[in-house]
């Protein structure tokens, strides 16, 4: 999954969509620690940290992927403490509602909890973020790599950016890497840049683990496992460093799941629940366009909770009005005035088939995506809009 170039974080906090987890984010409990917005300065702008801290507090836990020190990794750890800290306190309060969805997908996969905090250095827990080089959503998935994995993307639907199916196809993707190579790191690198340039990586150095390999693979996955190391380090242990959580609202994250059958109309369900169909889409990133995706008979909505019972009240009203405007544009669309066209003949140019048909040169050109007025006979130009 070669993810290259600068991650463009809309660095918003949405409703999230969790059409595949029973329990829904409103019953989850909220952080205990006390909020605030201040930032922690460190002397020589550096966390203090060193082996002997680094491991007392690894040793505490139960990671399955191996939390090594080294100076790259303490350089991440600076980054994530200091730079990265306004973000980090964000972080941790988001967690609390977004870490139990990925703990229960990555328990029925038998992986490492540990993995949660991959989302975190992909995305930020962002549904929405992108890369310039196209990958999408809190796993960061490129369109070949995401079809591998079953995440249907066409124009009205990205399944790259839900929550639940997106890591669903990490899990399986992750899984994959670890049994090929039997080393976390190496899966993660994998994870990053592809198979195939860890494999050059390790004839290249003749090693089979990721400090052996490491200057021989991108820059990007050079600094890709120590930033999961850190940030692994730093979501755990923030609180040893005087770091809080920063307040959010967890309004947010109070929502259920409705289901709508299909024909449902997404702009006639937004009007009748008073939402705009803006706030409506950011709650079901998903979703691309102003239809819902109709997944067999139906599909599960992300409404916020306190209209779970409006929905229903009105579905009735919904369901009419979807009809309705379904209907209507049936109706528009049969009335449409059908383009005309016409074939061009030995003689013609763009000025005369123009003014033959009342209509302008550049009209002529847009409709027929003409970058100049070079045309030749028998070709078809449409010649109305």
């Amino acid at each position: 999954m070669r993810k290259f170039g600068i991650i463009v974080i809309v660095f918003l906090l949405p409703f999230w969509s969790f059409a595949d987890v029973d329990d829904s984010l409103s019953k989850s409990a909220s952080p205990k620690e006390n909020f605030n917005i201040d930032i922690v300065s460190f002397e020589d702008n550096k966390v203090p940290v060193n082996y002997e801290l680094f491991k007392c507090h690894i040793n505490s836990k139960d990671f399955e992927v191996p939390m090594d020190y080294n100076n790259y990794v303490k350089s991440q750890i600076d980054f994530f403490g200091i730079r990265w800290q306004s973000k980090l306190k964000t972080m941790i309060t988001m967690s609390e509602y977004i870490f139990p969805i990925y703990e229960e997908i990555l328990s029925s996969y038998d992986m490492p909890m540990e993995i949660k905090y991959l989302s975190v250095i992909e995305s930020a827990l962002n549904p929405f973020a992108g890369s310039h080089a196209g990958a999408v959503g809190p796993w960061q998935f490129m369109p070949a790599t995401a079809r591998i994995f079953d995440l249907e993307i066409n124009s009205s639907i990205d399944e790259r950016r839900s929550l639940e199916k997106s890591t669903h196809a990490a899990c399986s993707y992750l899984q994959q890497m670890y049994k090929q190579y039997g080393d976390w790191h190496m899966a993660l690198a994998a994870y990053n840049c592809g198979p195939g340039n860890v494999r050059k990586a390790m004839r290249n150095s003749g090693k089979r683990d990721f400090w052996g390999i490491y200057n021989y693979l991108p820059r990007e996955t050079q600094n890709y496992v120590p930033k999961f190391i850190a940030v692994t380090y730093m979501m755990n242990f923030y609180d040893h460093y005087g770091i809080t959580p920063a307040p959010i609202s967890s309004d947010i994250f109070n929502v259920e799941k409705v289901f709508c059958q299909k024909g449902l109309d997404f702009s006639v369900i937004a009007k009748n629940l008073e939402i705009t169909v803006e706030d409506l889409a950011q709650i079901n990133p998903e979703i691309k366009s102003n239809e819902i995706p109709y997944e067999d008979d139906g599909y599960f909505l992300i409404i916020p909770s306190h209209l779970y019972n409006q929905f229903y009240e009105l579905q009735e009203t919904i369901i009419r009005e979807s009809e309705l405007k379904a209907e209507q544009l049936r109706i528009e669309i049969a009335n449409r005035p059908k383009p005309r066209y016409y074939y061009v003949k030995k003689g013609d140019c763009i000025q005369l088939i123009a003014q033959k048909f009342d209509i302008s040169n550049a009209e002529l050109r847009s409709w027929n995506n003409l970058r100049g007025n070079l045309i030749h006979p028998h070709q078809k130009l449409r010649v109305s809009n």
